[in-house]
């Protein structure tokens, strides 16, 4: 079973990004797929716009938008739809977009497991396994979860085909996904 890791489509979609005065996403390294609802104030996010381009023709009319690993944001039909789908494996967390409240929403992925077969490799190797996007991954961690965070390189989010599949059949646009490795 081939592992995926969520990215933005970057050649298609706009993308939002964090607001210069936005102190909250510093802590977003922190996060390793604990509760944030309670304590949750909401980032600040805007939509990028490349000064050195003229003429953006990519579209801003997205789904969702995942700039920074483990990032992932989405709108509201997005939301009830993973709502559905992910309930209590997720939480759906509201985003500040151009100062205001909006309708999109961070999805903080709650799957955090030893997803990650690191067993007999040294930090060099796992690095490259990594980089390479070949990883070795556990299925049996993995379980039935089609999204999930792995407990050591919990920034990014991992999803299977069964994921893929969803955000297809819903027409989610705004993301990509990358073969990181196998689940065995």
């Amino acid at each position: 079973m081939n592992i995926y890791k969520i990215e933005q489509d970057f050649d298609n979609y706009k993308f939002f990004v964090f607001k210069k005065d936005d102190e909250l996403h510093k802590n977003r390294l922190n996060f390793k797929g604990q509760s944030l609802a309670n304590e949750w104030k909401g980032f600040s996010l805007e939509l990028f716009n490349d000064k050195r381009k003229k003429k953006d023709k990519r579209s801003e009319d997205f789904d969702a938008s995942c700039y920074f690993s483990g990032c992932l944001i989405v709108n509201k039909r997005v939301s009830s739809l993973f709502a559905k789908k992910l309930s209590g494996q997720i939480e759906i967390l509201p985003v500040n977009v151009n100062e205001n409240t909006s309708d999109y929403y961070f999805i903080n992925v709650l799957n955090t497991v030893n997803a990650l077969n690191t067993e007999f490799k040294s930090n060099e190797e796992i690095l490259k396994m990594m980089r390479d996007n070949n990883s070795d991954f556990n299925q049996k961690n993995i379980g039935s979860y089609i999204i999930f965070r792995d407990n050591i390189f919990y920034n990014n989010y991992y999803c299977t085909n069964e994921f893929i599949d969803f955000i297809q059949q819903n027409a989610i646009t705004g993301l990509k996904f990358t073969c990181a490795g196998i689940a065995k």
